[in-house]
């Protein structure tokens, strides 16, 4: 059977216009799959009891099963869902200030990427997750909290540009104005940086809000926090950012976790003040967020440090923020998404 949440609407259309289906039917399965979120093809009531049926022998419609919720002192929630084949995967809805709301969704159970400081790392590698999965986070969240639109971060389990195509078409999906509809300034991608999925990316997805895991501008220093570093180094993935496509108005995010005594001095600083020179950018800086699941000696950097750390850049001419995470005392601020069933 076909996953139909893994579908593009012109791949759906592709489909049902082989078996003799008007092209415009796609159209309506689409709305009532994104805009209505049904989850059997009896609720799609313009469509003939007979259609319904044909499809329900096609097609299947993507379900998790609910393990636990999470509901933070500032109102984030946490949703341990639970895939078909019982693999476990993190997403947290986050309030934002004027009644808005942001997704953070996982492209992947575990990540392979081993960050120093984020307990995702620490589970180590299960598998990609599918375009549906990935999708069926958004879909889910939203109808159950009520919501017609909400911001979406790429910043959950997993680097996504690791499990590039199954990412990119979500976002298509996403996008699709039959589909969910959410345009592609409220979607975020957050990578650590994987230069041959960049350069595909300026292709694929030109304009997207783009985020790179910097966390140190020194690549000696990025090297013991993120490996990745070792693969593709900092250098190498700025040179691929030089000219990528950014939205108007908009400024590439470079994401700053910072930890005490390592990423955080006056070296620090003149490194990151020449990155940031040669970019439209702002820079994010992340208080650590340390817990048991990180099982490091990282610690981190007072906030008064961090301030002033951040005026100083400010007072050259930069763009920084630091951010407030949410979550913290569920366990779902960043770096510390890892699945515990318990």
């Amino acid at each position: 059977m076909i996953d139909i949440l893994s579908l593009e609407l012109g791949e759906l259309e592709e489909i049902l216009t082989s078996k003799g289906y008007e092209r415009y039917r796609a159209k309506q399965i689409f709305s009532f799959l994104y805009k209505q979120k049904v989850y059997d093809f009896d609720s799609i009531t313009v469509l003939k009891k007979e259609t319904r049926k044909e499809l329900k022998e096609e097609f299947f419609i993507y379900q998790f099963r609910v393990k636990s919720v999470a509901i933070g002192s500032d109102g984030a929630k946490k949703y341990l869902f639970e895939l078909m084949d019982g693999s476990l995967i993190e997403s947290v809805l986050i309030p934002m200030e004027r009644n808005r709301f942001t997704i953070c969704v996982s492209t992947q159970a575990g990540c392979r990427m081993g960050c120093k400081f984020c307990a995702t790392g620490r589970m180590g590698f299960k598998r990609n997750l599918t375009t549906s999965e990935i999708v069926e986070q958004v879909r889910f969240i939203l109808k159950d909290n009520g919501l017609k639109i909400a911001n979406v971060v790429y910043m959950g389990m997993g680097e996504p540009l690791d499990n590039y195509d199954n990412t990119v078409k979500s976002i298509r999906i996403l996008m699709d104005e039959y589909g969910l509809g959410i345009s592609k300034r409220r979607i975020t991608l957050s990578t650590c940086g994987i230069t041959p999925a960049l350069v595909r990316l300026k292709k694929d997805l030109p304009h997207i809000n783009l985020a790179l895991s910097l966390h140190s501008a020194i690549s000696e220093k990025r090297s013991l926090i993120m490996p990745v570093n070792k693969e593709y180094p900092i250098d190498e993935v700025l040179k691929v950012l030089k000219d990528f496509p950014i939205p108007r108005r908009k400024r590439i995010t470079f994401e700053y976790v910072m930890i005490k005594g390592l990423n955080d001095t006056k070296e620090d600083i003149r490194a990151l003040i020449r990155v940031m020179s040669r970019f439209k950018s702002k820079l994010n800086i992340i208080p650590l967020n340390k817990h048991d699941l990180i099982g490091t000696k990282f610690e981190p950097t007072p906030i008064e440090d961090i301030e002033k750390f951040a005026q100083t850049l400010r007072d050259r001419g930069f763009f920084v923020t630091i951010r407030k995470s949410k979550g913290s005392d569920i366990n779902a601020a960043c770096g510390m998404l890892a699945t515990r069933a318990s």
